[in-house]
C-alpha cells in the first residue's frame, strides 16, 4: 500500500521539498510502475490539487512505494477526458493519480490537446495511447488504411508531422505509446497480420515483430525530428 505522503509528492506544485530533473522522474515512473496502473482500494478523502499549469516542471521520487496511475473510463473511444471523471475516480480509490492515460486514435486525425491540458492542470502526467486505428474501431479485423505498410511507405507522414508539431507546442512532458498490445491478434497493427512467425532471413527476425519494429522506429524517429522532445516513448506489449 502506498502512503499518502508518497503520492502527494508527485503533484507538481511549487512547494515540493525535493527537486530533480524531469527526465529522471520519467525514468523512475516507468521503471517503478511497469505500467501496472494499480488501483488502490481504500476510500479516504482526496484533496484536489491547485496546480499552476505554467509553473516549473518538477517532480520527486517517492520515499517508499511507487507512483500510481489509471486508465479511466473515458468513453468508447477512450478520449472523452473530463475533470469530473478524474475526480470521481480519485475519490473512489482514495489516491491522486500520478499518471492518467487516454487514447488518440489515428482515425480522429487530430492531437488531443484539450484532453492533455485537463490532465496536466490536474497535476498528473498525461499518457497517450497513439493507435493507428481507423473507424469504426473494431477489434479482430486485419489492417485498415493506417496499416504498418502504409506508414512505412510514407502515406501518413503529414499526419505524423502535424501530430508531432502539436505535441511539441503542447510543451509539457507526456508519455506516448505507439501501437499498444501488438503481440496479440485483436488490433490491426498486430504482428500476426504482417507475417507473424515467418522467418525474415535478412532481418534475422520473425516478419511480424520485425515489421512492427520498423514502423515503431519510423514513427518515433519522425516525431523526434520535429522537435517534440517533451515526449517520452513507452513500449507496451
Amino acid at each position: 500500500m502506498l502512503s499518502s505522503a508518497a503520492l502527494d509528492n508527485l503533484r507538481l506544485p511549487e512547494n515540493l521539498r525535493t527537486r530533480m530533473r524531469v527526465d529522471a522522474a520519467f525514468r523512475t515512473v516507468i521503471a517503478l510502475i511497469g505500467f501496472s496502473l494499480a488501483l488502490i482500494g481504500c476510500r479516504e478523502h482526496v484533496a484536489v490539487a491547485h496546480v499552476d499549469p505554467n509553473g516549473p516542471v518538477e517532480a520527486v521520487i517517492p520515499e517508499r512505494g511507487a507512483y500510481t496511475g489509471a486508465f479511466m473510463d473515458f468513453g468508447d473511444e477512450e478520449d472523452d477526458v473530463s475533470l469530473e471523471v478524474i475526480e470521481d475516480f480519485e475519490q473512489m480509490v482514495g489516491k491522486h493519480q500520478a499518471i492518467i492515460a487516454s487514447s488518440s486514435y489515428w482515425g480522429e486525425q487530430n492531437f488531443p490537446v484539450d484532453n492533455l491540458n485537463v490532465i496536466w492542470r490536474h497535476g498528473s502526467l498525461p499518457l497517450v495511447f497513439w493507435s493507428p486505428w481507423d473507424k469504426p474501431y473494431e477489434e479482430d479485423h486485419g489492417p485498415d488504411k493506417f496499416g504498418l505498410s502504409e506508414i512505412l511507405a510514407g502515406k501518413w507522414d503529414a499526419y505524423i508531422d502535424n501530430w508531432a508539431d502539436a505535441a511539441r507546442d503542447f510543451g509539457h512532458p507526456m508519455i506516448v505509446v505507439f501501437g499498444v498490445e501488438m503481440n496479440g491478434t485483436w488490433f490491426p497493427w498486430s504482428g500476426a497480420y504482417y507475417g507473424g512467425a515467418q522467418w525474415d532471413a535478412e532481418a534475422k527476425n520473425w516478419k511480424g515483430p520485425e515489421t512492427f519494429r520498423k514502423a515503431y522506429c519510423y514513427v518515433v524517429d519522425r516525431v523526434r525530428a520535429r522537435g517534440a522532445s517533451n515526449i517520452k516513448w513507452m513500449f507496451h506489449t
